[in-house]
């Protein structure tokens, strides 16, 4: 009969808080370990890195709805005894509240365990009758740390106090008891490796790139060159959407079907609907492309902005805050910032949008089929009607009504031969003579 099980977590070093595709390193452990539907969870954590928090941020990115108890050095027993009897010692008060359980302990220094894995050391240890078994990485590697054994048999032979009890010692005592110890071995070599320092934890985080870029291609998104696309594991992408070489995607960023991520570009925490085109060095955050929108090539687009189905947003240009309705055009060269922009409207190259006084920002709303000119200065607060002109080169202060042509700036002045007569001068000046 298959017996209820609980996981105690083996919180590790630095190294455990360190991100990897967006989570703490940790985390893949302990999401694995979440994998075989453990009753509870126990955190045995080492001093958090200088971040308030951040075991809770660690167990918020594994996602669990399990009821966790958390032990921090700094209030656990015997945190000073070593091995695994100092382990059990600071986790006993709480592992006496499930009897007759077993017990996953799980190291969170090795970030490659699969959750299948895990299952098959449990269900193995269970059908064996086993007390204690043993998760080996086979070879060099040796045991992982990882091991399940059954509460009723080892805290009878693990004393309270006295001297530090390893692995090997207390196997030996299960087996003079008559109980069943044993092991079986990773069936990846590649799980059981560790990541305690920064070339392991390099090796790890490209072995988890790699599993995150396969998952997704088996869903149907096609990556050019897997290798260097970085893609944090929260994130979302649709089937036949192509990514390109050297692409980050950051957060929980979701990318509709059909969509087209060209090279270099840096996208976090952003919603892409399906069939967007990015073209490339475009960098967005927290950022919605709506259907068949289509930015780039090194435009920006900072947080709280809304490209808008069918717009078209191209190089050189940066939003911020901004709403760019269905079909408009910003194709050049120009700065959009707290703005409403309606459907429809045309904004010209180099155009600008004045939003910041010095002690506030203030927003321009621009009307439905609106026309900008090239080198508008727009003074917010300020408003552009429905199907008004502006043009080009124009600073503009006022709200410029519905259908009208809004032009602001100096009449253009011409001085024939003012050129020559500038040389003369010069001239006359460098020799001390009269032009």
């Amino acid at each position: 009969m298959k017996r209820k099980a609980v996981v105690l977590f083996l919180g590790g070093g630095p190294t455990a808080f360190q991100p990897v595709l967006g989570r703490p390193l940790g985390s893949f452990a302990l999401d694995a370990a979440c994998q075989t539907g453990p009753e509870a969870i126990l955190i045995l954590g080492g001093a958090e890195p200088g971040k308030p928090g951040a075991w809770d941020s660690l167990v918020a990115s594994a996602g669990t709805d399990r009821p966790v108890f958390l032990l921090p050095a700094a209030e656990r027993k015997g945190s000073r005894r070593p091995g695994i009897q100092g382990a059990l010692a600071a986790a006993r008060d709480i592992l006496e509240l499930y009897p007759d359980r077993d017990v996953l302990a799980v190291p969170a220094g090795r970030p490659l365990l699969q959750g299948r894995t895990l299952k098959t050391l449990l269900r193995d240890h269970q059908a064996k009758g086993s007390s204690l078994t043993f998760l080996s990485g086979g070879g060099e590697i040796g045991l992982t740390g990882a091991l399940v054994f059954r509460a009723a048999d080892v805290f009878p032979v693990l004393p309270r106090g006295g001297a530090s009890t390893g692995f090997e010692t207390l196997a030996l005592r299960l087996t003079k008891k008559g109980k069943r110890v044993g092991f079986i071995e990773c069936p990846d070599g590649n799980e059981a490796l560790p990541a305690d320092d920064g070339v392991a934890l390099g090796r790890a985080a490209r072995e988890l790139q790699r599993r995150k870029n396969e998952s997704l291609a088996r869903r149907g998104v096609v990556f050019l060159d897997p290798a260097t696309a970085w893609i944090d594991w929260d994130a979302r992408i649709g089937p036949r959407t192509v990514v390109y070489p050297s692409v980050v995607i950051e957060g929980p960023t979701r990318i509709g079907a059909d969509s087209v991520i060209f090279p270099h570009v840096h996208i976090r925490s952003s919603v892409l609907g399906a069939r967007v085109r990015v073209m490339s060095s475009t960098v967005m955050e927290d950022t919605v492309l709506e259907t068949g929108a289509q930015v780039g090539p090194f435009s920006r687009f900072r947080p709280r902005t809304r490209v808008c189905a069918g717009a078209r947003v191209g190089n050189f240009v940066e939003m911020k805050n901004t709403v760019f309705g269905p079909g408009s055009k910003a194709q050049h060269l120009s700065y959009v910032g707290d703005s409403a922009v309606e459907k429809g409207v045309n904004i010209g190259a180099g155009t600008i949008t004045c939003n910041y006084d010095g002690m506030a920002k203030n927003p321009t709303r621009i009307g439905a089929g609106a026309f900008i000119g090239s080198g508008t200065e727009l003074v917010a607060p300020v408003k552009v009607g429905r199907g008004a002109y502006v043009a080009a080169g124009s600073t503009i202060t006022k709200d410029v009504p519905d259908g009208a042509l809004a032009i602001a700036r100096a009449r253009q002045v011409e001085k024939p031969g003012w050129v020559l007569d500038r040389v003369r001068r010069r001239k006359a000046e460098r020799g001390g003579g009269k032009p």
